[in-house]
């Protein structure tokens, strides 16, 4: 499973169930788009963090506010 899949499901489980994985297109905006608010998205760093092994800084958090940017910081932070 690829890290944008294992994504996907983080994000499916912080919104519980109320999201499905089709719905989490790069493009799509944590707040906006997707509805989550500020202690899901907490929620959704503690997983991402746990998942992948990586810390994510609070300034980091604050930066990223799609599902591509999600991605790219872990990526950068996995290839280190």
């Amino acid at each position: 499973m690829g890290t944008m899949e294992k994504l996907q499901q983080l994000v499916v489980k912080v919104s519980k169930g109320r999201l499905s994985e089709a719905a989490l297109t790069p493009e799509a905006r944590l707040n906006e788009d997707l509805g989550l608010d500020s202690l899901a998205q907490s929620e959704l760093i503690v997983l991402v963090e746990d998942t992948f092994g990586i810390t994510v800084g609070l300034e980091d958090a604050a930066k990223v506010a799609t599902i591509a940017g999600i991605l790219t910081f872990i990526e950068g932070q996995t290839a280190s």
